[in-house]
C-alpha cells in the first residue's frame, strides 16, 4: 500500500510549530534539492521514517529551477534511482525506457513529488535552520537542528543536501570555500588561473564605468592581477538557468528591471560584435526541451558568487536578487537597446519566460545555480587526479563522468585599465572515475551520524565535475543507504561495512564503478612531440557538437559537424612552435559516417597546402594519426591546420592536431 507524503507547508502554521514538541526521525534530511529528494526517497523505501527540510515551497532544486537539459556526462555511468527518475520522465514523454534528460521543470518537481509520496517522506516546505544555535550537538554526534521558528527536528541520522552545505558547516565539520593552491594537492589546474585579456579602457572610460559600478559594484572588480596557481576564497560565477520559449501561445516578453542600465552590458556589446552574432543561439546557449522550451545558458554574472556560501541568508537573498536583475537587464538589452544589431534584437524578441514555468514566481526559476558552495574536507579529500590518473577506488559508491567544467571566477580591471578573465581551467584530461563513500563523510572526531551528498569531501578541480545533478542524486542514494546500515548497526557513518553498501547499492542498480576501455582516452603528456586538442579552440558548442560515442580519442570528446557544399565553419589550429620544420599529424576516429573528403588544410610561410582527408579509413600511424606532411614554421607565417565543414556525405571530426620536430 502507497504509503502518504506529509507535505507541511510550515510557513503558515509558524505559531503553532513553535509551541509543538520536538518530533523525532530516523534520517532528517537538510534540503530538498534532487540528492535530497533522491536521499529522503531512498531512506523511505527502507521503512525509515523521514523528514525533508526545504527552505522554499518546492522539490528538485535546480532539476526543478531551470536545468531542463540534465548535464548527465556518459549516461553509461547513471544508476540506480537516479536512473529511475529519469525514465520516468521518459514515460512522461512516451518513452518508458528512456532516461530522459531533456525535460521541463515543472514535470520534474512532479515525478519528485509522486516519488516522496510512494516513499512516505514528510516534507517540510519553507522551512531553515537558525542562523544562530540551529544545530545542537552531544560530543560528535548531531541530536536535533532548529528551525527559525524554533521548532527541533531530531534525528539519529542526517544528511546536508543543500549547495551552500550549511548543516555541515554549523555542525562544525572542517570545510574550505575557494580555490586551493596548486601545491596543496599538486593539481595543475589548481588555484587562480591564466587571465584571458578582453580589452582596454581609456582613463575617460574608466572615470564612467567607476561612477556606474558604484550602483553595480560586483560586475567588475578593480583590483591587479594575482599570482597564478595561488589559492584564493572565491567561487566559480553562479547564474540563473531560464527556461524559455518562442512559441507566441506560452510566451511572457522579456521585462526590463527597475533598475536597468545599459551601461552594465557594454561587454555583451563587445562580444556581439567579436562573434559577428545575429541570432540569440549565437550569442546565448539554448538547449532544446520539450514543447517548444529552452533552457538558457552562460549568462554567468562573474564576481557575485564570492560571498555566497559564508554569507547570511539576507546577504544571499540580496545576491539572488542581483543575479536576476543583471540577467533581466541582459534579456531587456538584448531586445531594446538599438546598438544591437536590428536582426538580433528581432530574434531575440521572437523568446519569452515559459508561461507555464514557475507560475508562482513571476515565471523566474526558484533557486539560483550554486555551481560551488563550501566543499567538506573528510575522510578522504577527491583531487583532480581522481579523475584521471587515480579513477578506481575499494569503497565507490557512484561513478562520475562529466568534463572538468569550471566557469569563470573573476573579472578585474587594473589600474591601467585592463579587463581581465580567468577562473577556466586548461584542457584537463579525465575518464569515468569512482567516487569513494569517504568522500561523503566527515572525520569521525568531527561527526558521526552525518552524511554529506553535495557539499562533499572534494578540491575546486575535481568538484567541476562533480557538481552536475545526477552524481548528487547517486550520492544522495548512498547516503541514505549509509545511514539506515548505520541506525541497523548501531554505529558511526565512518564504521559501516562497506563492501555490504556495496552490495545494497548494486542491488538497486547504482553503479559503483566503470570499466573504461583502455585505449578510449589518449593522455597527450605521453606522446612525442607538440599536441593541440579541440578543447583548446573555444569551439561554440552549437556548431561543433562534442560526442565520445566512437573512440579512441584526445583527452576525453572529440568535435565533429556535418558537411555541406556551403559549409561555413572553421577549426583552427595555431600552434605555438619554434621555428623550424615540423611533421603535422591529424588524430580522428575513422567511422562509416565521416566524411571521405574532409577539407583540412595546413598554411605555412610557402602558402596553403589542401590535405583532404579520407575520414573513413584508420589513421596509420600508431592507429591514431594521419599524416599530412612536413611544413616549416616562422613566427612570421606561422604553420597553422584548418578544418572547415565543407563537403558532402559525411560528418568531419575535430579532435587533435600533433607537431613533431624534424
Amino acid at each position: 500500500m502507497m504509503k502518504k507524503v506529509l507535505i507541511t507547508f510550515f510557513a503558515s502554521l509558524l505559531s503553532v510549530c513553535a509551541l509543538a514538541q520536538a518530533e523525532s526521525y530516523d534520517v532528517v534530511v537538510y534540503g530538498g534539492n534532487s540528492s535530497g529528494v533522491i536521499a529522503a526517497y531512498t531512506a523511505g523505501r527502507q521503512g525509515l521514517k523521514v523528514a525533508m527540510l526545504e527552505r522554499t515551497s518546492h522539490v528538485g532544486g535546480l532539476t526543478t529551477s531551470g536545468i531542463g537539459n540534465v548535464d548527465i556526462g556518459w549516461s553509461q555511468t547513471v544508476g540506480g534511482y537516479t536512473a529511475d527518475f529519469l525514465r520516468r520522465v521518459g514515460a512522461h514523454y512516451g518513452a518508458p525506457h528512456r532516461m530522459q534528460i531533456s525535460l521541463e521543470c515543472s514535470v520534474a518537481e512532479k515525478i519528485y513529488l509522486e516519488m516522496l509520496e510512494e516513499a512516505g517522506v514528510e516534507v517540510f516546505f519553507g522551512t531553515r535552520m537558525a542562523q544562530s544555535g540551529g544545530v545542537q550537538k552531544e560530543g560528535n554526534r548531531i541530536v536535533s537542528i532548529t528551525d527559525e521558528t524554533g521548532r527541533k527536528f531530531s534525528g539519529k541520522m542526517f544528511i546536508d543536501a543543500t549547495y551552500e552545505g550549511d548543516l555541515m558547516a554549523w555542525a562544525g565539520v572542517d570545510y574550505i570555500v575557494g580555490r586551493e593552491s596548486r601545491e596543496e594537492y599538486g593539481e595543475y589546474s589548481a588555484g587562480i588561473s591564466e587571465y584571458k585579456i578582453l580589452r582596454t579602457y581609456t582613463s575617460e572610460e574608466m572615470a564612467a564605468l567607476r561612477k556606474w559600478t558604484a550602483r553595480y559594484p560586483l560586475d567588475i572588480i578593480f583590483a591587479e592581477k594575482e599570482k597564478e596557481g595561488q589559492a584564493d576564497a572565491r567561487s566559480q560565477a553562479y547564474v540563473y538557468r531560464l527556461t524559455v520559449t518562442d512559441n507566441p501561445d506560452n510566451r511572457v516578453p522579456f521585462r526590463k528591471p527597475e533598475s536597468y542600465d545599459p551601461a552594465r552590458y557594454d561587454n555583451v556589446l563587445q562580444r556581439i560584435h567579436r562573434r559577428g552574432a545575429r541570432t540569440f543561439k549565437q550569442i546565448l546557449t539554448l538547449y532544446p526541451l520539450p514543447n517548444q522550451k529552452y533552457d538558457l545558458n552562460h549568462m554567468d554574472l562573474i564576481n557575485a558568487s564570492w560571498n555566497y556560501p559564508e554569507g547570511t541568508y539576507e546577504m544571499r537573498e540580496a545576491l539572488d536578487q542581483y543575479h536576476r536583475t543583471y540577467q533581466e537587464g541582459m534579456l531587456w538589452f538584448l531586445v531594446s537597446d538599438p546598438r544591437v544589431p536590428e536582426e538580433l534584437r528581432a530574434d531575440v524578441s521572437r523568446y519569452g519566460l515559459a508561461k507555464d514555468e514557475f507560475v508562482d514566481n513571476g515565471n523566474w526559476p526558484y533557486q539560483l545555480y550554486i555551481r560551488e558552495g563550501r566543499r567538506m574536507k573528510g575522510e578522504y579529500v577527491m583531487v583532480q587526479q581522481d579523475a584521471w590518473e587515480n579513477p578506481k577506488k575499494e569503497d565507490g559508491v557512484a561513478v562520475g563522468s562529466y568534463f572538468l567544467d569550471c566557469h569563470l571566477v573573476s573579472s578585474i580591471l587594473t589600474s591601467r585599465g585592463v579587463l581581465m578573465e580567468e577562473g577556466n581551467f586548461p584542457y584537463t584530461p579525465y575518464r569515468p572515475y569512482d567516487i569513494p563513500y569517504r568522500s561523503i563523510t566527515p572525520k569521525k572526531a568531527q561527526c558521526t551520524n552525518l552524511l554529506v551528498p553535495t557539499c562533499l569531501s572534494a578540491s575546486h578541480v575535481i568538484m567541476a565535475s562533480l557538481r552536475m545533478e545526477p552524481v548528487y542524486m547517486m550520492l544522495g542514494q548512498a547516503a541514505a543507504d549509509a545511514a539506515s546500515m548505520a541506525i541497523e548497526s548501531g554505529c558511526a557513518v565512518q564504521d559501516i561495512d562497506v563492501k555490504e553498501l556495496q552490495k545494497l547499492l548494486k542491488s538497486q542498480k547504482q553503479l559503483i564503478t566503470y570499466k573504461t576501455p583502455t585505449d578510449m582516452f589518449i593522455d597527450p603528456s605521453r606522446l612525442e612531440g607538440i599536441v593541440m586538442d579541440d578543447t583548446q579552440l573555444g569551439l561554440h558548442e552549437d556548431l561543433w557538437s562534442h560526442s565520445t560515442s566512437q573512440g579512441p580519442f584526445m583527452l576525453y570528446n572529440y568535435r565533429f559537424a556535418p558537411t555541406s557544399p556551403n559549409g561555413r565553419l572553421e577549426a583552427v589550429f595555431a600552434p605555438k612552435l619554434e621555428k623550424g620544420k615540423y611533421e603535422v599529424q591529424i588524430m580522428y576516429s575513422a567511422s562509416g559516417n565521416r566524411v571521405r573528403k574532409a577539407d583540412v588544410t595546413v598554411l605555412d610561410k610557402k602558402g596553403s597546402h589542401p590535405c583532404p582527408v579520407d575520414m573513413t579509413v584508420r589513421p596509420k600511424v600508431e592507429g591514431l594519426w594521419h599524416s599530412l606532411g612536413t611544413y616549416t614554421h616562422d613566427p612570421k607565417k606561422p604553420i597553422k591546420v584548418v578544418f572547415t565543414n565543407k563537403g558532402e556525405g559525411g560528418v568531419v571530426v575535430v579532435d587533435a592536431v600533433r607537431f613533431i620536430k624534424k
